[in-house]
Parts: structure tokens; C-alpha cells; sequence
């Protein structure tokens, strides 16, 4: 088995209404390959059925904190590359080899997108443009990301050096993972949508 070259988390609770969309987007993805885990935190609905069903190997993390979850699984991957999607995010088919195309060829640590938003039933809402690498230092200063997290990645080197995402907190472990990294010098590029 060759080399995983991207590491995904989906980190769970009682996940069952959307995590068979989000392993199916998964599952998907194109000219790349993944490593999945679900790192759940005691699911009772479901969710490790569908994880069995789709044949993805889950961990259990205890519950609390998400991103606990997310460092334990990243933590045992063996990839080049990193991210976690929550459990009702998707991805385009090609949306992670563009990114990872884009990484390798610029020789950055963190690669992000535009967003797409869409609802419950998978109808589109609106999209986010994200602004250029130059603004993303300024905005994050500014306590803003920038970019959708689920529309980025990045290289496990990166997330070693910085010991992952802070524990400490609840909800903005992302983007003080975000800002270290940024802010230790380690270069980023944003992915043009396509033409």
C-alpha cells in the first residue's frame, strides 16, 4: 500500500444525519490518496455503523473537546499532508489534489480555497471568496481567518513543529493553530477556483 499523501479526521458525535455525505464526498475525491479516520467520542446513533458501512476505521477520543479528537487522530497518521473535516462538510472531487498540487509545486506549508454554503439538503447558498496570502497575516491580527478551514491544508511537518491544535481551547483552536503557523514564517498559497 502506498503512502497516504493526505490525512483526513472527522471528528464525531452522534454524527449519524450527515456523516455517510461527508464519507461519501470523501470517498471521492480524485488523483489523490487519502487516509480517514473518525475520531468519535462515544456516538450513539449510528455513527459507528456508518463508519463500518463505508469502511472507515474509527478511534474513540473522550468527549469535551473536538480538537483533542482531531490531534489524536492526525497523530496517527503517516502523510505528507493534514486536515479535518466536520462530519456535515463536503469536499469537490477534485478539491484536495488541486490543494495538494498547488502545495508541492509552491513548496508552501498551508494551501486554502473558496467556500461554497449549502444546506441541509445540499442546495447552494453562497460562496465566500477568500482573500490573497498577503492579506491573511493582517486579517488574522485582526482575530478573522480568512478562509474556511475545511477549504485548507496542510503539511504534517508544520503540524508536528507546532505541537497541533491547542487543547486549551473549545473553539478557536483552528484559528490559533492558523496563526501560529502563519506567523512562525511558514509560507501559504491560496488555490484560484477553476476556469
Amino acid at each position: 500500500m502506498s503512502k497516504p499523501q493526505i490525512g483526513v479526521v472527522v471528528p464525531t458525535y452522534n454524527s449519524s444525519a450527515t456523516l455517510a455525505w461527508t464519507l461519501c464526498a470523501l470517498r471521492s475525491q480524485r488523483d489523490v490518496t487519502l487516509e480517514i479516520v473518525v475520531a468519535d467520542s462515544g456516538s450513539e446513533d449510528g455513527t459507528l455503523d456508518i463508519c463500518k458501512s463505508w469502511n472507515v476505521r474509527s478511534i474513540y477520543v473522550p468527549p469535551g473537546n473536538m480538537y483533542c479528537a482531531v490531534n489524536t487522530g492526525l497523530r496517527q497518521m503517516d502523510a505528507d499532508w493534514f486536515t479535518y473535516l466536520n462530519s456535515d462538510d463536503l469536499v469537490y472531487p477534485h478539491s484536495y489534489s488541486r490543494l495538494l498540487t498547488l502545495g508541492e509545486r509552491k513548496q508552501v506549508s498551508l494551501v486554502y480555497g473558496d467556500s461554497d454554503f449549502v444546506d441541509y439538503e445540499g442546495r447552494f447558498l453562497f460562496a465566500v471568496k477568500s482573500p490573497r496570502p498577503s492579506r491573511i497575516s493582517g486579517l488574522l491580527r485582526h482575530s478573522i481567518v480568512g478562509f474556511a478551514q475545511p477549504a485548507a491544508i496542510f503539511r504534517a511537518r508544520a503540524f508536528q513543529e507546532l505541537g497541533g491544535f491547542d487543547e486549551q481551547y473549545r473553539h478557536i483552536a483552528d484559528y490559533d493553530f492558523f496563526f501560529r503557523l502563519i506567523h512562525s514564517g511558514h509560507p501559504l498559497a491560496k488555490l484560484e477556483q477553476p476556469t
